[in-house]
């Protein structure tokens, strides 16, 4: 071996195996999201599609625990003109009632705040593409549904409280006799308010016509085959598919979909590819 061989496999870093515990591991597929519609099925309509489904924060329970602050100050009050008495005749048996009295407040307010948990465990409110929904209930099941037609507005608050911990208030203003529909301590209210406005975008789509307008539109306009075809069959099926979809569009007008206006429009953009 000549001298700048051997410098050449001096200079070679000799191979490292390679550990198991390094090699990459391909990454674990994330599993699919739930399905909400078959949880709720039995409140939907045919069609109908869940956008969002949302409960109230868990702060919720302040409202809860100011009752039981109440009752448990009115216990230890009890509790207090009890000791005053003492244990002997008539003194002693209002002492004993007083003491009662305590405990009776006690089990009242730890079962106001049981009772509240349970009724925010079921509380629900669900966005839909047609309405949005407030359910729950633990003995007697309720549902209450506004329309996504039916909203008009809709207010954002944010508490000094809720921008710390993460929640909102928002009034669906609506049209009905009732006026307003108030949620309060709803998390991220900003992305409810997103997504019902989203909803309700689709929702005037579907029943104005819109999204079957679009449709046409598109279908007019889909891109041609990549095979050439010859220059007369190319025409004629243009003609076909404008005339198909000029009959359509006629249809849309007649049953009130769209406006003349539109039909018009429509009809100008059809006949200029021809």
């Amino acid at each position: 071996m000549t001298a700048g061989q051997t410098w050449q496999t001096l200079r070679e870093p000799a191979e490292e195996p390679v550990s198991e515990t390094t090699q990459s591991t391909p990454a674990e597929t994330p599993p699919p999201p739930e399905d909400l519609s078959d949880r709720y099925a039995s409140l939907l309509a045919s069609g109908e599609r869940i956008v969002l489904v949302r409960q109230r924060h868990w702060l919720t329970f302040l409202e809860a625990g100011r009752w039981f602050v109440l009752s448990l100050g009115c216990g230890i009050l009890l509790l207090a003109l009890g000791q005053q008495f003492g244990d002997g005749g008539v003194s002693g048996f209002f002492g004993t009632l007083l003491n009662w009295g305590f405990w009776i407040f006690l089990v009242i307010g730890l079962a106001g705040v049981g009772w509240y948990f349970l009724v925010w465990r079921v509380e629900r409110y669900i966005v839909t593409t047609r309405r949005v929904i407030e359910t729950g209930g633990v003995i007697n099941k309720y549902t209450r549904d506004t329309t996504l037609s039916m909203i008009t507005d809709m207010l954002v608050g944010h508490p000094w409280l809720g921008r710390i911990v993460g929640y909102g208030e928002i009034d669906l203003l609506t049209g009905n006799e009732q006026g307003t529909s108030k949620i309060r301590f709803l998390p991220d209210a900003d992305g409810f308010k997103k997504a019902l406005l989203d909803a309700k975008y689709e929702h005037e789509l579907d029943v104005g016509g819109g999204r079957a307008l679009q449709e046409v539109v598109a279908a007019t306009t889909a891109p041609a085959p990549a095979a050439p075809a010859p220059a007369a069959t190319s025409r004629m099926q243009t003609a076909e598919e404008v005339d198909a979809s000029l009959s359509r569009l006629a249809d849309m007008r007649d049953r009130g979909l769209i406006t003349q206006a539109e039909f018009d429009e429509k009809k100008k953009e059809l006949l200029d590819r021809l």
